[in-house]
This record gives C-alpha cells, sequence and structure tokens, in this order.
C-alpha cells in the first residue's frame, strides 16, 4: 500500500469508530497526503478505490467533494523477514585436552624412532 492509501485510511479512522461511517471532505484528505505528492481529486478516487477493493474502508457515496466512508479494519505494515545471521567467524582456541595428549603421543613416538635410528646407525 503506498503513502497516499496509508494517510488516507489514518484520516478516515481518525475520524470514524470501525464500522462507523462519516462525512469527510476532499480537502481534509488532501491536506494529509505526503509532501512530494500530488493533491488532486484524481490521486485521492484512486486511494479510496484500492482501499476500498482491499478491505479497508466502506464508501457509502460521494458527492461533490463529501465522501461518506467507515473504516473498516486497521492497517497492518507488513513484517520483513529478518535477514539471516551473519556468520560468526571462527575464534582461535587453546587445543583440548585430547589434542595435546595427541601431540604428545606423536612426538614421543617421533623421538623414540628418531633415537632407535640413530643407534642402528651408529652400530
Amino acid at each position: 500500500m503506498d503513502r497516499i492509501c496509508v494517510n488516507v485510511l489514518n484520516k478516515i479512522n481518525s475520524q470514524t469508530g470501525n464500522g462507523k461511517y462519516a462525512v469527510i471532505s476532499a480537502d481534509e484528505f488532501t491536506e494529509n497526503f505526503p509532501e512530494g505528492s500530488e493533491k488532486t481529486r484524481e490521486e485521492l478516487e484512486r486511494a479510496l478505490r484500492a482501499l476500498e477493493s482491499n478491505g479497508f474502508i466502506d464508501l457509502k457515496y460521494n458527492k461533490g467533494d463529501m465522501y461518506c466512508v467507515a473504516g473498516l479494519k486497521e492497517y497492518q505494515p507488513e513484517e520483513q523477514p529478518a535477514p539471516p545471521p551473519a556468520p560468526v567467524p571462527a575464534e582461535k582456541t587453546h587445543p583440548t585436552h585430547s589434542e595435546f595428549i595427541f601431540i604428545c603421543a606423536f612426538a614421543g613416538g617421533a623421538l623414540g624412532s628418531f633415537i632407535i635410528s640413530l643407534i642402528f646407525a651408529l652400530v
């Protein structure tokens, strides 16, 4: 829904209760149009038709620049889906207990093999 429709619906809901009719002039609607938009009757008619076709208002009649309208429901903006969480960079951690034991065992085996190889090389 565009900004003009939202402003027109807000004006209707502020003037009427839920389902109650009120007569509102075109000037009252156009004074609530957002900045930079055309404040013409055609834009107002377009916004009222869009709101009525989407079930937000009931337009009973319009004579000249007077409109008899009732607000049927409030506009709830669609919630944007949350962006996926950013991947967390892996933190450098200290070796765990099992990693430490593996490294010591590997180093001990390598050192033992080196010593045995030296003994056979010298004998």
